[in-house]
């Protein structure tokens, strides 16, 4: 496969670094892992093989070879079908024309994409240079010579519909309370949880910034400690910060909440600037 358009931006992406956290390396990966999942998994592949993460609209990639592949996530107009497994042939040109409603899609190959490990994973992290920079020009291989078979009498593979996500209605996002949750009062907590939090354009793959009420802590600031993913730091503005993939290891801010890693934060990364979400307390 050949990268025409990088669009408004691509990247090799998998599970991410896990365990490198206490050497400050982020553990970064899919910003969706759900979504990527799907794809993987429609196509046999390991759930954590590297696939490719688009952003938005506008990435234009060739196919070199005949492979099945398969592309989930954000809800796009796309030049092949999605959510399903799609043979695609040698010359064919997957478009990315436009996004609807959510932020990341993920491309995955049968066997998965060959790229150089760093830290054990293959993900791009462009703040800390580490995995393979993808741009117009790039080549990209598959990581195996395993090749994809449907079942004898099996016309096709989709996705179930409740691995299709409506990212244009997200559900209230899950949180505990942080460490730092009773260094805000009972009314700034209250707040935090009944509040429509706006995200802003000041948002990328390391942390995602809210707008809304302000809400001091007493301290404004503490010793710096770990910040584990889904963290919910609130800087001195009061304006809180999500910890996103290739977002910071410590941090010397309040943390009011944790999100729930697994299945909330998919649903906060595929928001866009402007749309609103909130919160609900895990009882």
């Amino acid at each position: 496969m050949r990268v025409l358009d990088s669009g408004l931006g691509v990247s090799i992406q998998d599970r991410g670094r896990p365990g490198w956290r206490r050497f400050g390396v982020p553990i970064g990966g899919s910003m969706d892992p759900h979504a990527a999942s799907c794809a993987n998994r429609l196509l046999d592949n390991d759930p954590g093989a590297a696939l490719i993460e688009l952003l938005l609209q506008g990435s234009r990639l060739e196919m070199l070879q005949d492979a099945w592949i398969a592309l989930c996530g954000a809800p796009i107009e796309c030049s092949i079908p999605t959510w399903r497994a799609y043979p695609a042939q040698a010359g064919e040109v997957v478009s990315i024309k436009k996004c609807r409603s959510g932020m990341w899609s993920y491309l995955a190959v049968e066997g998965g994409f060959s790229a150089k490990p760093f830290f054990g994973s293959a993900s791009f992290y462009g703040r800390g240079n580490l995995g393979t920079r993808l741009s117009a020009g790039s080549l990209l291989e598959r990581n195996s010579s395993a090749r994809f078979h449907l079942a004898a009498g099996v016309s096709g593979r989709v996705a179930s519909w409740e691995d299709q996500r409506d990212y244009a209605s997200p559900p209230r996002i899950r949180v505990w309370p942080g460490p730092q949750w009773n260094d805000f009062s009972p009314a700034d907590r209250d707040t935090f949880l009944t509040a429509e939090w706006k995200i802003s354009p000041q948002s990328d793959r390391v942390g995602y910034r809210l707008e809304g009420p302000r809400l001091p802590a007493n301290p404004p600031e503490i010793v710096s400690e770990p910040v584990r993913l889904g963290s919910v730091q609130v800087p001195e503005n009061g304006q809180p910060i999500i910890t996103m993939r290739d977002g910071p290891t410590v941090g010397g801010y309040p943390k009011i909440a944790l999100i729930d890693e697994e299945h909330d934060l998919p649903w906060v990364a595929q928001a866009r600037p402007g749309e609103t979400i909130r919160f609900q307390l895990i009882s």
